[in-house]
């Protein structure tokens, strides 16, 4: 059975490689899934989530401007080429993806997607060390961190899957655009939904099927296991 810890990929290390050979290999693997994700789309789902944050803590004049900036970097993601267009029916959800509070049936219009962001998907016997390790994995991902992730890879050192989020970028677009009206009306609560409205958009695909709904010549399947 599988586990993803949070909603960008793991290395196992290779014990009979010397370290700085398997960070460097580790880097370089986390360098490629980085590389998947469109630039503008993971930035504004990182700005969507401090945001958040920011809301939380009543700070709604540090949370505007990074809604505002996730409403701007979506726009440009709209001509990224990673963007493509299919129906959501034809996005098979990834094993252990996470699982969304809202439920919803999957649409058969076609829609544009952007990946913007990526997940651990390990065993559920892991030692409490390692679990850890991939839930800072995954923060310091969502962050856009990479020496971070290296480092935390080093310590789950097992074989593991890496699924894509994915978002609809006109519904995720238009969540975000009522944050920002929300906000300027006052409405932190309605402000904050509607962002979380925008995060509960994003559906999880493997590798394999990303790749082919959308073949990426340059990005060949990452594999993640023990070498």
């Amino acid at each position: 059975m599988k586990a993803v810890l949070t909603v960008a990929t793991v290395l196992a290390l290779a014990s009979s490689l010397p370290a700085n050979a398997a960070t460097k290999s580790n880097s370089a693997t986390v360098d490629r899934d980085f590389s998947r994700l469109s630039h503008d789309g993971q930035v504004a789902f990182a700005d969507i989530a401090q945001a958040q944050t920011a809301l939380a803590a009543g700070q709604t004049t540090q949370a505007l401007p990074l809604i505002q900036d996730a409403e701007s970097r979506l726009a440009h993601a709209a001509t990224d080429h990673k963007a493509f267009v299919k129906a959501e029916t034809e996005l098979p959800s990834a094993a252990g993806a996470p699982q969304h509070g809202v439920r919803h049936t999957p649409s058969a219009t076609p829609d544009t997607w952007i990946p913007v962001s990526g997940s651990y998907v390990v065993a559920d016997d892991l030692a409490p060390d390692k679990q850890q390790a991939v839930q800072n994995a995954n923060q310091h991902l969502t962050q856009g961190r990479k020496p971070l992730v290296v480092q935390d890879l080093k310590i789950v050192g097992i074989d593991v899957d890496y699924i894509i989020g994915l978002a609809p970028l006109q519904q995720a677009s238009g969540d975000v655009h009522r944050a920002s009206v929300f906000l300027d009306g006052g409405d932190a609560k309605d402000a904050n939904e509607a962002l979380q409205g925008a995060l509960d958009t994003v559906v999880f695909v493997s590798q394999d099927t990303l790749e082919t709904v959308a073949p990426q010549g340059n990005a060949p399947v990452t594999k993640h296991k023990r070498v």
